[in-house]
This record gives structure tokens, sequence and C-alpha cells, in this order.
């Protein structure tokens, strides 16, 4: 295993612990945004209550609800089944109640990124 490899799988493991750290400390958050969202809209969508469920195995699945309207425009594929009256009450949400979400979404991404670099310089033995 080359250093970069094991850098980059040193800073992925870093970032995963820190990425989920995050998540379990903004787990409040999480349920106020679901309270707002139940408050507007009576329920709180099936999937999130599924992913709830799952504890810190879906941690980040919980917020993919919430994140995908500040990711995707309306109408592209990922928020196809998206009620547009959900999309725009989320993507209306002041920055106070959801930029915890963006940092831990960005958290996740590094961490992602780190993964695919480490399995690219192992194979490649760099």
């Amino acid at each position: 295993m080359g250093i970069l490899s094991a850098t980059s799988t040193l800073l992925c493991i870093v970032f995963g612990f820190i990425a989920i750290g995050y998540s379990v400390l903004k787990n409040k958050e999480h349920l106020l945004l679901c309270d707002i969202f139940k408050e507007q809209f009576g329920y709180v969508p099936a999937g999130i209550i599924l992913a709830q469920a799952g504890g810190i195995f879906l941690t980040f699945q919980k917020d993919f609800y919430f994140i995908f309207p500040f990711v995707f425009k309306k109408g592209t594929f990922p928020v196809r089944n998206m009620d547009s009256d959900h999309y725009d009450f989320i993507k209306g949400l002041p920055n106070e109640k959801v930029s915890w979400l963006k940092i831990k979404f960005t958290l996740f991404l590094l961490m992602v990124v780190l993964f695919l670099f480490t399995i690219i310089t192992s194979l490649l033995s760099i």
C-alpha cells in the first residue's frame, strides 16, 4: 500500500467518524425539521420514518428527503416523485434550520470521495 493510498484511507476513516458523530449530535435538529414538516403537511414521509428506525446505519438516509431540494432542480430525476409543495417548503426553509444539514452532507461527500480515491489508489498501487 502506497503512502497516498494509506493517507486517503486514514482520511476517509477520520471523515467517516466525524460525519457520523456530527449526525448523531444533530439528531435533535433532524427531529425538529420533521416536526416542522409534520406541522405543515400533517405527516412525515414514510421513507424518513423507516430510515429513523434504522438508527446509525441509516443516519444519512433519513435526511436525503430534506437535502435533495437543495441539490437538485425541481422536476429532475432524483426529485421527480417529490410533491411540489414539499419541494417548495423545504427549499424555502430559513438557513438557520438547514445549515446543519448542508454541513452533514458535505462531510458525507468528502468521506465518499476519499473512499473512492482510496479504491483508485489501491488498485493503481500509488
